[in-house]
C-alpha cells in the first residue's frame, strides 16, 4: 500500500512551487515570419521590443511583431485600483514609469496604459501635459480610433467645450444603441463614452439621460471598472435627487 502524503505537505509544496512557476514564466514574441521568441520583455526603445533571452539582450523591431504575450504589470493593476478609488497622484505615479518603459508594445494593458496617462493628467488639471500624452498615444496606436475619440471628448470637456466633446463620442454611442452583449476590444470603450456622456449631460442640466446612461454602463456595459464605478456613484446621487429615466 503506498502511503499518501499528508494534506499540509501537499499546501506547503504548493505555496513552494507559485513562486518558482511566476519566475520562470516567460514573455513571448512572435514575429511576421514565425519566428518565437521567448524571453524577459524588458521594454520599448526606437521603435523596437527589447528583449533579455538568456544572458543575451536583443532588439525585435515592431514592425516584424505579429503579436506579444506579456502578463499585466503589478504596476498596471495598481494605477487602475488608485484611479478607481479617485486617487490620481497615486496612479499617475504607478502609471508613468510603466509608459516610459513599455509605450508602443502592441498589448491590450500597454496600450491602455498610454490611453490613462492623458485622462490621469486631466484629472490633475495638466492639460498641457495631457495633450502631448495623447498626441504620443495616437502616434504609438493609430488603429484605436475609439480611444483616441474618447482621449479627444476628455480633452474638449476640459476646456468646457461640450459641443466638440458630444461630437466626439457621436460614432462610439451610435454604435452602441446597436450592441446588445458588449464584447471584445471596444467593450471598454463603450462604457467610457456612456459615462462621459453622462457627465456632459449632467453638466448641460440634462439630468434624466444622464441617469438613463449611467445605469446603462451598471447593467450592461460594465466592462471598464473605473467608469462602472463613477457610474454607479453618479447613478446613486442623481436617484437620491429624485430623478428618473425618461
Amino acid at each position: 500500500m503506498k502511503a499518501s502524503i499528508p494534506l499540509h505537505c501537499l499546501v506547503a509544496m504548493h505555496f513552494l512551487m507559485v513562486p518558482f512557476i511566476k519566475a520562470n514564466a516567460q514573455d513571448l514574441v512572435i514575429q511576421k515570419d514565425g519566428q518565437r521568441r521567448e524571453g524577459e520583455i524588458l521594454g520599448v526603445k526606437a521603435n523596437a521590443v527589447r528583449i533579455k533571452i538568456g544572458p543575451a539582450e536583443t532588439a525585435v523591431p515592431i514592425a516584424s511583431i505579429a503579436s506579444v504575450s506579456k502578463a499585466e504589470p503589478t504596476e498596471f493593476q495598481s494605477a487602475n485600483e488608485l484611479w478607481r478609488t479617485g486617487n490620481a497622484a497615486g496612479a499617475l505615479a504607478k502609471l508613468e514609469p510603466l509608459v516610459q518603459t513599455f509605450s508602443g508594445l502592441p498589448t491590450p494593458w500597454a496600450e491602455r496604459s498610454c490611453s490613462l496617462l492623458p485622462e490621469l493628467y486631466l484629472a490633475q488639471g495638466r492639460t498641457a501635459d495631457a495633450e502631448i500624452a495623447f498626441q504620443n498615444f495616437q502616434k504609438l496606436y493609430p488603429s484605436s480610433t475609439s480611444s483616441s475619440d474618447i482621449l479627444l471628448a476628455r480633452l474638449a470637456i476640459s476646456k468646457k467645450d461640450l459641443v466638440t466633446a458630444r461630437a466626439k463620442l457621436a460614432p462610439i454611442l451610435a454604435t452602441i444603441k446597436e450592441t446588445k452583449l458588449p464584447a471584445g476590444s471596444n467593450a471598454p470603450a463603450m462604457s467610457q463614452a456612456l459615462c462621459l456622456m453622462g457627465e456632459i449631460q449632467e453638466s448641460a442640466g440634462e439630468k434624466s439621460e444622464a441617469l438613463a446612461d449611467y445605469l446603462l454602463v451598471a447593467t450592461i456595459f460594465k466592462n471598464d471598472p473605473t467608469s462602472l464605478a463613477k457610474s454607479l456613484a453618479r447613478a446613486d446621487a442623481l436617484e437620491k435627487e429624485k430623478v428618473v429615466v425618461p
